[in-house]
């Protein structure tokens, strides 16, 4: 790693903010912005809802799905960064923060894609008007680092759940975090640690069945298919 990783996390949740800042700044230019992220986070819950019925997957589901890549605002908890930073640097391992810091990177790059296609839907937010705007904004690339992203991001916390002074240590700074004033930034990295530590052995497939199924969409999506996740849900998803 060519940086250490608590400046790696700093610059990445500046990135992360800056962004939400411009698009509360600049609203009116994305007023289809809130509808799409419903629609994705409906979409996300359908395609891997397989997974969430799965007791040892759900909170990772939640964890990954939710948290961070389908869209939600998480300023307030990357804005305690500040106050955590500090005790963050002196605990926990450089990877970890490092770890956290392509968390918020993967978090930055699902707004803003949502934010640039959600200025491409020309009609009602089907599944067909979907892949219709993704061709529009044709940031093929970009989309298939996003998904390398998820998948380095998973097995960086699977290894990292391997070693169990490093949950104690997030654990430990609870009771901190919560009187220093960064109780969600804490929690943030307690519920993403457990719940891969509930996966075990099978995060690695957890991670490869999210990598598999959204690179199957993003090529269909690619080829001018009009129902890229049919074979997950159908026509849907329900809204």
């Amino acid at each position: 790693m060519s940086r250490a990783g608590a400046d790696y996390l700093v610059e990445q949740t500046r990135h992360s903010l800056a962004l939400l800042d411009r698009l509360d700044r600049d609203s009116a230019r994305y007023p289809r912005l809130d509808e799409l992220q419903h629609w994705q986070r409906c979409r996300l819950r359908e395609t891997y809802d397989d997974l969430r019925r799965q007791d040892h997957y759900r909170p990772a589901c939640v964890f990954f799905l939710e948290e961070l890549y389908g869209g939600r605002d998480m300023r307030t908890r990357d804005s305690q960064l500040d106050r955590a930073l500090p005790i963050m640097r002196r605990t926990l391992p450089d990877h970890l923060l490092h770890a956290v810091g392509e968390a918020m990177r993967l978090q930055a790059m699902s707004m803003d894609f949502d934010a640039r296609m959600s200025r491409l839907i020309e009609g009602p937010l089907t599944q067909p008007e979907y892949a219709r705007a993704y061709r529009r904004l044709a940031a093929w690339e970009g989309r298939r680092e996003q998904i390398r992203l998820i998948g380095d991001l998973g097995e960086l916390l699977h290894r990292t759940v391997k070693v169990p002074m490093i949950r104690r240590l997030v654990r430990w700074m609870r009771g901190p975090a919560h009187a220093a004033g960064f109780g969600k930034l804490q929690g943030f990295l307690d519920d993403g640690l457990s719940a891969f530590a509930e996966m075990s052995d099978d995060a690695t497939q957890f991670v490869s069945t999210i990598t598999r199924r959204e690179t199957r969409a993003l090529g269909l999506i690619e080829q001018g298919s009009e129902w890229p996740f049919r074979e997950w849900i159908g026509q849907g998803p329900q809204i």
